[in-house]
């Protein structure tokens, strides 16, 4: 009788701490595909996300470089896929992504978005990399190159984002002498002379889990299925949902 108590007691505890876990976490992801401030294939990109696990995506194209944080009182996004390569962000939008954040919101950024928000250094420190479009004080202006074949090294292949995926070629454009934040737990590199090592990596910012990726400009990029499980495992981890 004891032990069938004591089995009955646990599992409802299970029970419960699943719910406490995982309750708020079900459902189809709702992503934000934010764009805008840098030309792009958008057949391409909007491909990418074909069939990408279980997603809802909402393509916001930018129209005021940042509107998407004016208003966030009725906000259902759970995760935003920044594309953008926009300026202008005002304090009152600055503040509303902080609040985003505090509150758990998953980033995905990638490619060009490293460049997005030159004057805002919070932002920075958010994704974890600047791509400097001109001369600092500390460091000379970033630089890339188009039509490069590098290979992409798996440099942690336990994180649930990378977990059994093996190192892939691409022909993408590489970014180099961007600037680093500290914190940035690294996921792929590259040794290819024209492209920074660091390529991929995750980081917290207050509250939200951030990832970031290098690997992006398309549009050949983005039928790779390899690339495809890379986003997708950066869409569910920033979401919560691997762990």
């Amino acid at each position: 009788m004891k032990t069938f108590l004591f089995l009955s007691l646990f599992l409802l505890l299970a029970a419960c701490s699943g719910c406490a876990l995982f309750g708020a976490k079900q459902g189809p992801i709702k992503v934000g595909l934010v764009t805008g401030g840098h030309d792009f294939d958008e057949p391409a990109l909007l491909g990418l996300f074909d069939g990408l696990g279980d997603t809802v995506i909402v393509h916001v194209p930018l129209e005021d470089e940042s509107e998407i944080f004016e208003d966030i009182s009725a906000w259902d996004y759970d995760v935003l896929f920044l594309y953008n390569m926009t300026q202008k962000i005002s304090e009152k939008r600055r503040a509303n992504f902080l609040a985003l954040l505090d509150r758990g919101l998953g980033i995905v950024a990638v490619h060009h978005a490293v460049g997005a928000f030159q004057d805002w250094p919070e932002y920075e420190r958010i994704i974890g990399a600047k791509y400097l479009l001109k001369d600092e004080a500390d460091q000379k202006a970033s630089g890339y190159e188009h039509d490069v074949e590098f290979l992409v090294q798996i440099a942690d292949p336990f994180h649930p984002i990378t977990r059994n995926l093996a190192s892939f070629t691409v022909h993408d454009e590489t970014y180099r002498n961007c600037r680093f934040a500290g914190g940035n737990h690294l996921l792929c590199t590259t040794g290819h002379g024209s492209s920074d090592q660091a390529i991929a990596w995750t980081r917290t910012y207050r509250n939200g889990r951030i990832c970031y990726i290098q690997m992006g400009h398309g549009p050949t990029i983005f039928g790779q299925a390899p690339y495809r499980r890379l986003v997708g495992g950066a869409i569910e981890w920033t979401a919560g949902r691997l762990d």
